[in-house]
């Protein structure tokens, strides 16, 4: 296996972006030709992209959170019209299991920690210690496809609710505009 078969620009898919493939190259993770599908692990969930900074694993998800949360919101909302009139015993349920922030916070905590489900099975594939290879930790990177301001400071609420839930896993959370990866990870 050849690492560098699997190193590409970041692709963003961001539709709000004039480039959505940034200048930047890391390995890739999911997806088509990737890493996951390498190492037989099509099933789970996986950041898109793996770079090694300064002796750090950095994961990369590149999202467009704004809408998921909208898209999330109205599942809710349907879940909920549906339960209606019900007993509250499955109105609390439905309230819990279909929460919008929930779902987006455990589906970023389990693309996190399959990641390095992934490192860990790359690691004995190719025979080197993660330790050495990331001996300074993990960063989370969550880079969301928006230019506003308003939109970063909103899913800090996310990285404040995620940090507990990867304690031991990920040394440090982050979310970023995705146009900002660039000077982030040079």
């Amino acid at each position: 296996m050849q690492l560098r078969n699997y190193c590409e620009y970041i692709n963003t898919e961001c539709d709000n972006s004039n480039s959505p493939v940034l200048t930047v190259k890391a390995l890739k993770l999911d997806g088509k030709n990737s890493l996951k599908e390498s190492l037989q692990l099509a099933n789970v969930k996986t950041c898109d992209y793996l770079r090694r900074k300064q002796g750090k694993a950095l994961l990369i998800e590149c999202s467009n959170l704004v809408r998921q949360v909208e898209n999330e919101r109205e599942y809710y909302a349907q879940a909920q019209q549906a339960v209606a009139g019900q007993d509250r015993q499955l109105r609390k349920q439905v309230e819990k299991r279909f929460n919008p922030e929930s779902r987006i916070r455990e589906e970023m905590r389990y693309k996190c920690i399959h990641s390095l489900l992934l490192l860990h099975r790359l690691a004995d594939r190719l025979g080197f210690r993660l330790d050495h290879k990331f001996s300074n930790g993990v960063v989370f990177i969550i880079a969301i496809c928006t230019e506003s301001k308003a939109d970063v400071m909103a899913f800090q609420g996310l990285v404040t609710k995620l940090k507990p839930t990867l304690q031991g896993i990920a040394d440090s959370v982050k979310v970023v505009p995705a146009n900002d990866l660039p000077a982030l990870l040079a």
